[in-house]
């Protein structure tokens, strides 16, 4: 089986919408929430399950993507939403989130993982001897040691997406044979199954250059992977990728002869596939895209639950926005009812704020930080405090001033994303209401991840596709975390997110994290808009395929009915 996200790392998104939230049990085959059900009747997964034996063998998958990023998933530059689904299908998932909402050992490639010790903690991982990587090597104590010494933080040069989780081992051992692995921890690590969810080969993590370079030309990297489907073509020019079945998979074969996936624009998907030329495609949370994919006669709407959030990203580096009396302002001046209602209409699912940017409202850890802190919206305190920071209405005028220098900031929009671009102007017109003016600035669906990267922007509103562990909040909010794009930088933050990691009592666990939540709240590096239900649309003849939450995705299982 197969995960449909890398377990490890949350991944961003322009169009789709960190935290987690507990899985239900999967439907029985025919019993997915039919399509198009919305609001309350969503559930886990909506994928049209159907046993193998009822499908036909053969057949292609036509999928979009908005751009290929650099090829390892691994590293920040390929921590990608829509890159991230694809590779689950090429590379090793030691564990699969099961009924139980909670990672499983994953058979395929993992026969058991038993915990010896919880203080310090010690896993003794054991492979499954017929797992191998497309060069017919097996998979063996060199990877856990190679990811391991790439990501623990120790070298800098390597790019990796996360440090968390490996910056805990003290040694990786080998045990009886090469696929017998200890894995200690320097002290106790109550998310043991995190660092290893996935697994890459040693040679691909050698050094860094390897690891943030030698991944540039997927045509050439086939022996690093391992899965049911492995590169066939890959077109550079008109930017299409080809997958089909892999000669060394020892799994069930995939039914499908291929899987196809092409560059198209997001605003230009939904008339793709509307015109026949995919298969699905996500719909996220586009109005146009949504109404299009419900009328299409040959295809439905599939929906479920998931731990993804739409939010603003703040520069806390830049211009205006270095003042945290400013973005709080900010944050009181923005009506995220309105905005989550605004982006949505059009689209039948349910929208609320979300207050905490570590807890779902759906968890019981969580706490309304909004409420807690009182920075919710209220643009009369929103103005009060730009007041007592010295950020005054010039006589006549509408636009604060300071020092003679007007209170602006640069909201970097994604044109060709709707609801980027409805977030800009819906922060540009709630802002102007208090006095801040907002620049609109124009990004393209090929370079705002870069931008972001670099930290050319002010605002920039994207989207968080989580994971099942909402402890795991270093990536984004420590000093120096490696998808820290706001650049926060707040000692009690760090010293949370290392309590955090290593206390097992549940209840002591969810106060620290919900301590490290407020301090988020009131630093407003990242600003939670609402959390939505991921939605897919797909051909009504294609099974075991479309929204699948956090629920496992088995790949070489997709095929279409007969």
């Amino acid at each position: 089986m197969k995960p449909r996200k890398l377990l490890a790392l949350p991944v961003l998104s322009a169009m789709l919408l960190m935290g987690a939230c507990g899985s239900t049990e999967p439907p029985a085959p025919g019993d997915d929430p039919g399509p198009g059900d919305q609001g309350s009747e969503i559930g886990a997964v909506d994928i049209n399950a159907q046993p193998r034996d009822q499908l036909a063998q053969g057949g292609t998958l036509r999928l979009p993507i908005t751009e290929f990023v650099y090829w390892n998933p691994f590293n920040v530059n390929g921590n990608e939403a829509t890159y991230a689904d694809l590779s689950t299908g090429m590379f090793p998932n030691l564990f699969v989130v099961g009924d139980s909402g909670e990672p499983e050992p994953n058979p395929l490639y993992l026969e058991s993982a038993e915990l010896t010790s919880e203080d310090p903690t010690v896993v003794n991982f054991k492979l499954n001897p017929a797992a191998v990587w497309n060069d017919g090597t097996p998979l063996a104590v060199e990877d856990f040691e190679a990811m391991w010494k790439a990501c623990n933080g120790e070298n800098e040069e390597f790019q990796c997406a996360t440090t968390q989780g490996y910056d805990q081992i003290e040694s990786i051992e080998q045990g009886e044979t090469e696929q017998d692995v200890v894995v200690s921890f320097s002290g106790p690590y109550p998310d043991w199954t995190q660092p290893f969810s996935g697994l890459f080969k040693a040679e691909s993590m050698a050094d860094p250059e390897t690891f943030n370079e030698g991944w540039e030309d997927v045509t050439e990297i086939g022996d690093w992977m391992s899965g049911p489907f492995e590169v066939g073509d890959f077109d550079a020019t008109q930017q299409v990728l080809t997958l089909v079945p892999n000669d060394t998979w020892w799994g069930e074969a995939p039914l499908l002869d291929e899987i196809v996936v092409r560059v198209i624009s997001a605003d230009a998907t939904a008339n793709a596939y509307v015109n026949g030329e995919l298969d699905a495609f996500e719909v996220g949370i586009d109005p146009d895209a949504f109404q299009k994919a419900t009328a299409y006669a040959e295809g439905e709407v599939r929906s479920a639950l998931g731990p993804n959030f739409r939010h603003f990203t703040f520069n806390t580096e830049a211009g205006n926005l270095a003042d945290q009396e400013v973005r709080q302002a900010i944050a009181m001046g923005l009506d995220r009812g309105s905005i989550g209602e605004s982006d949505l209409a059009g689209v039948d699912v349910p929208v609320e704020p979300l207050n905490n940017n570590i807890f779902l409202a759906s968890q019981e850890q969580f706490v309304d930080m909004a409420e807690l802190t009182g920075i919710t919206y209220d643009p009369a305190a929103a103005m009060e405090k730009l007041e007592a920071a010295g950020w005054t209405l010039p006589e006549g005028g509408t636009i604060r001033e300071k020092d003679g220098e007007p209170l602006e900031v640069d909201f970097t929009q994604i044109v060709g994303v709707p609801v980027s671009e409805n977030e800009a102007r819906q922060a540009q017109s709630q802002l102007a209401e208090i006095g801040i003016q907002v620049n609109i600035v124009d990004a393209t669906q090929d370079n705002w991840i870069d931008r972001l990267t670099a930290g050319e922007f002010e605002i920039l509103a994207f989207s968080w596709i989580g994971t099942p562990y909402p402890y795991q909040f270093r990536q984004i909010y420590v000093t120096g975390g490696e998808s820290n794009f706001g650049n926060l930088s707040n000692e009690r933050i760090d010293e949370l997110a290392d309590l955090v990691d290593t206390t097992v009592d549940p209840a002591e666990r969810t106060t620290l994290a919900n301590e490290a939540a407020q301090l988020m709240w009131e630093e407003v590096s990242t600003l939670p808009l609402y959390q939505r239900p991921e939605i897919v649309a797909a051909k009504a003849n294609l099974a075991n395929y479309g929204a699948f939450g956090l629920n496992t995705q088995e790949w070489e299982n997709v095929g279409y009915m007969q």
